[in-house]
């Protein structure tokens, strides 16, 4: 067991880590993958301007789950999240969050997909890559969800 926040990176997971990022006025969401020590893939979009980071984050983890649900199935798939309420949101079936509840429900129906804390800005080289993708769509381009 590991300590709480603290991350085992397996060759042979697939593992993805996602973030949500808010400036003053502009949101984003990121995830990214790494498999056999090769950033494999990445996505990221700019949210419109009036979403919470919350909901970034909730977005990021959103895309993870179903890129990961859509692998094949003898492939096991970590996600990694620095946001402990995503966390929380998305593991409780009654959850207010529509977002939350679809996460629950691909969870719910993926067991070979788990979801652990990570934390934040602690030199974690997933996390800090999926930061700086969230970041990044901070800054560029208009927003493609209306989430």
């Amino acid at each position: 067991m590991l300590p709480d926040g603290e991350v085992n990176i397996a060759r042979k997971d697939i593992n993805i880590f996602t973030d949500g990022s808010k400036t003053e006025h502009e949101v984003g969401a990121a995830f990214c993958v790494l498999t056999n020590d090769i950033w494999a893939y990445q996505w990221s979009a700019k949210l419109n301007d009036n979403n919470t980071v919350f909901k970034a984050e909730l977005t990021a983890l959103h895309e993870a789950v179903i890129y990961a649900s859509h692998l094949p199935n003898h492939k096991t798939s970590k996600i990694h999240v620095d946001n402990r309420a995503s966390i929380m949101a998305s593991s409780n079936s009654k959850s207010t969050n529509e977002t939350a509840r679809k996460i629950f429900k691909i969870l719910l129906t993926n067991p070979r997909i788990t979801v652990a804390w990570v934390q934040a800005h602690a030199g974690n080289i997933g996390n800090e890559r999926a930061d700086q993708l969230a970041k990044d769509e901070t800054q560029h381009g208009q927003p493609l969800f209306t989430y």
